[in-house]
């Protein structure tokens, strides 16, 4: 570091009293016998603030400095004079408008071909000032977010609305172009969704607006509402995209794409006729599949699975409620099975995600003649080795998977049960005999999502007296430390959460897995037709971990909390 700029930094701090200029010189000797800079050194000893270092970083090259706080508010119109994908590209934020000056806080003041890019985009003079990147980073996440995007594009899009069905906002069916706002606002709204990295979008009609809800973790969130005259078009425009009837209300199924920074993204869509007008779910497809490491299974847990799915014949399924895993997983394990030389074909209604190798995939559309008992037959004579279903909801689909899986054929398939055990129960009652169940079953995996606690926030916190009573918790259970840190292995959410998590004290998820397997005793177990709680006792004594003890085990990770395992599985 030059004399001079040493000189404006000790300048700096001893003018504000900050810092004595002895308190400053030491700790500039100091930083440079670690080899660091004495900002940073003086950062990581607390000796000052973040917003004391970036004025002094700003001042040492002469630069205005311009905190950014959270209680910071720049208005709409100020916002709007930015592009947001602009704003969101060059991590900039307009300050204030004084007549043709624009100050815009960035990064590098002197940074020339920010500096023209903003005058050719605004038309404005551009006055930089300089503020941190996180603090920038921040303060554009909240003034540029995509669901604010929607939010002021909707607004746009309902000013060219004059049709009298959206004036009325009557249920009505509206066929839609790809037509300008209209469409940015549909793109906006989905886009929002993937970097909240959410599962599901909610767009649901009302008597003065359009909710629009995203399904982050589990937990649904509510958005910027968009105006009640785009819900017609919006409906028409997803309807269109998704080649669904727009010329009667009914229930319909379909899927959309959306391209999203380079990646393709498949979107499930559910169409439903409501009071206000149709109501729309889009399910987000991952753009690739994960890997079976990637799952979150335990090390044995995984093996087990992977033994599996490996044998030659036989059905494997994943069990649990809508939302839990289930088709991520059977992605996983067919991923996997891929280079093994069989031929691999899935029947899904719709296709999730499309795979650009490796497997043939067949959506059904019984409008178009393509049902499951049609497809299943086809694809049976088609010399396949592996068949995923995308889920046996059926009795006359759990005859043929499980008739595919005793005649050669290995089939991964989903099933709606709450634990492992009960899929057994759940086919006898699809009218499949228990000789059969006994012959084809090779393993079943029930799957849970609990949220993951955030690590930035996450508090110690000892369990209440319900959740000690649920869990069978003893008190060496509760005076359990980490051997490492000294604290005690219960966490809990902070109570106001921090920005990591957007105050939510949870951040992600992670699952929790019960795995039951076959061997010869357990299926002789279904052939005599034993009642379930017998067969789960004995899946139990062969090792199996229920989805109670992988949870317990998650929270004394300090990975999750145990109200939220609590949540998601059934304690009786």
């Amino acid at each position: 570091m030059s004399t001079l700029t040493t000189s404006r930094l000790e300048t700096y701090f001893v003018s504000r009293n900050i810092l004595a200029a002895e308190e400053f010189r030491a700790a500039e000797a100091n930083a440079a016998a670690q080899g660091q800079k004495v900002l940073a050194f003086l950062r990581r000893q607390d000796r000052i603030t973040h917003q004391q270092a970036s004025g002094a970083h700003a001042f040492q090259y002469g630069w205005t400095y311009q905190p950014l706080d959270d209680d910071l508010e720049i208005s709409e119109d100020l916002i709007s004079l930015l592009d947001f994908q602009v704003a969101r590209k060059l991590n900039v934020i307009p300050i204030s408008l004084d007549g043709d000056d624009l100050t815009v806080a960035c990064v590098n003041p002197l940074d020339v071909n920010v500096t023209k890019q903003l005058q050719s985009k605004t038309g404005k003079n551009i006055l930089p000032v300089y503020s941190s990147k996180n603090e920038l980073t921040r303060a554009v996440g909240r003034f540029y977010s995509t669901s604010i995007e929607a939010a002021l594009v909707g607004k746009a899009a309902a000013k060219e609305v004059t049709t009298e069905a959206a004036k009325t906002f009557r249920p009505s069916l509206v066929v839609v172009g790809e037509e300008g706002n209209i469409v940015n606002t549909l793109d906006a709204i989905i886009e929002g969704a993937l970097e909240a990295g959410a599962s599901d979008i909610h767009l649901e009609p009302a008597s003065t607006h359009l909710t629009v809800r995203y399904s982050v973790d589990g937990k649904l969130r509510n958005e910027p509402h968009q105006p009640k005259e785009l819900a017609p078009r919006l409906s028409g425009l997803i309807k269109t995209r998704a080649r669904l009837s727009s010329s009667e209300l009914v229930n319909q199924d379909g899927a959309i794409s959306h391209e999203y920074k380079g990646k393709t993204y498949d979107l499930r869509v559910a169409v439903l006729p409501a009071v206000w007008g149709e109501a729309i779910t889009l399910r987000m497809g991952a753009s690739e599949a994960w890997k079976l490491g990637q799952i979150g299974f335990s090390e044995d847990t995984e093996s087990q699975w992977r033994r599996s799915i490996n044998q030659p014949n036989g059905i494997c399924l994943a069990v649990g409620p809508m939302g839990s895993g289930k088709t991520s997983l059977h992605y996983a394990s067919l991923d996997a099975l891929m280079g093994q030389g069989r031929k691999i074909v899935s029947l899904e209604n719709p296709v999730e995600m499309k795979l650009p190798y490796g497997m043939t995939q067949v959506s059904i559309n019984e409008g178009q003649g393509l049902t499951w008992d049609g497809g299943m037959e086809t694809v049976l004579r088609s010399a396949a080795s592996v068949l995923f279903v995308g889920e046996i909801n059926k009795d006359a689909i759990a005859h043929t998977a499980v008739t595919a899986a005793i005649t050669g054929h290995l089939v991964l398939s989903t099933l709606h049960t709450n634990d492992a055990p009960g899929s057994v129960l759940r086919l006898r009652e699809m009218g499949l005999r228990p000789s059969v169940l006994a012959d084809s079953m090779r393993a079943v995996c029930a799957q849970r999502l609990p949220r993951r606690l955030c690590v930035h926030c996450k508090v110690n916190a000892v369990p209440d007296r319900e959740m000690i009573l649920d869990f069978k918790l003893t008190n060496e259970d509760l005076a359990a430390v980490d051997p490492e840190t000294g604290k005690s292995i219960w966490y809990g959410p902070s109570q106001h959460g921090c920005r990591e998590c957007n105050g939510v004290g949870y951040k992600g998820r992670l699952p929790i897995h019960e795995l039951m397997t076959f061997p010869r005793h357990i299926r002789d177990l279904i052939t005599e037709d034993v009642p379930n709680r017998v067969l789960a006792e004995a899946a139990k004594q062969n090792g199996m971990l229920t989805l109670q003890d992988d949870g317990l085990l998650k929270v004394r990770e300090g990975l999750t909390s145990l109200a939220e395992v609590r949540s998601h599985i059934l304690i009786d």
